[in-house]
């Protein structure tokens, strides 16, 4: 095989091996290995093409690009979206959400209902806890909802299910407690048990010596499953800080594995933080 591929590009640049490695993924994914089905609508069967023949070509294909219908159905690209914006099949955007496993909503169950539970003995039970998590910039591995859309007549709320970024230029914590914000603690060097240990000692120590004692005896702690979490240093010191009130390993209560979209940080601050990061960088 490999002798094969090196005489078909004898005479010009080879392909690098993630082409081949992309091309596989869709020939399994999608039983091709064009980047997309092209069919041709009705250019050669004597007749005109119609608005329904765009409208149909577009919920057959709804990943398809106007480009890509207007170079099978022969209209001009504003005339395609003309038609398209006219029969309300328009370009809807996909959201990325964590993948999840088997067990994982039974943990998300017990976690709401502690939340519930509390909330209804305490009404600001949410605003008591300090939320807090670590988070990277980087432009590798970035989803990009630009460039993908599902074009339908209704919103499908289309969800595409995204991993955890690997590779990390620049990291930071932050924590969210009530409408303050603690932090941020940039670093550039991987987060290690220690190291988190050191982090807590100097930011989280400062902001609770700060707290009114009525206040301080309400407050909950909360942190996920990340491996520099669960040293022993890292327990003993949030149990000596805030005794039994913890979220997370260890803790009162389990923090539920990959459930980053229940905390604040994720549900709004980190997008936000990197929409201007990223336009930034690209500016």
């Amino acid at each position: 095989m490999p002798g094969c591929i090196v005489n078909v590009f004898l005479e010009g640049p080879h392909p690098s091996g993630q082409t081949f490695i992309k091309a596989v993924k869709r020939l399994r994914d999608t039983g091709c290995v064009t980047s997309r089905l092209r069919v041709c609508l009705l250019r050669n069967v004597g007749r005109k093409v119609q608005p329904v023949d765009v409208l149909v070509y577009a919920l057959t294909y709804p990943q398809s690009s106007t480009k890509m219908i207007f170079e099978n159905c022969g209209l001009s690209n504003s005339r395609v979206s003309t038609i398209l914006n006219e029969s309300g099949a328009l370009p809807y955007r996909s959201t990325p959400v964590q993948g999840l496993l088997p067990r994982d909503a039974e943990r998300r169950y017990t976690w709401c209902n502690f939340v519930m539970n509390n909330l209804e003995d305490h009404p600001t039970f949410r605003e008591d806890i300090i939320w807090t998590d670590e988070a990277c910039f980087s432009l590798k591995g970035m989803f990009n909802r630009q460039n993908v859309h599902t074009c339908l007549l209704e919103n499908p709320r289309y969800a595409v299910e995204v991993r955890h970024q690997l590779r990390w230029s620049i990291n930071v914590w932050f924590g969210i407690f009530n409408d303050r914000l603690i932090g941020p603690v940039f670093y550039e060097v991987t987060l290690t048990g220690q190291r988190y240990l050191e982090l807590l000692q100097d930011v989280i120590t400062d902001f609770v010596e700060n707290l009114p004692l009525r206040q301080l005896r309400n407050v909950w702690f909360q942190h996920d499953g990340a491996p520099p979490h669960k040293i022993s240093n890292v327990k003993q010191y949030l149990m000596e800080t805030f005794q039994n009130q913890v979220i997370g390993y260890c803790g009162f209560v389990e923090w539920p594995p990959r459930s980053p979209y229940l905390t604040p940080l994720n549900f709004f601050l980190w997008g936000h933080i990197k929409e201007h990061f990223v336009g930034d960088i690209a500016g």
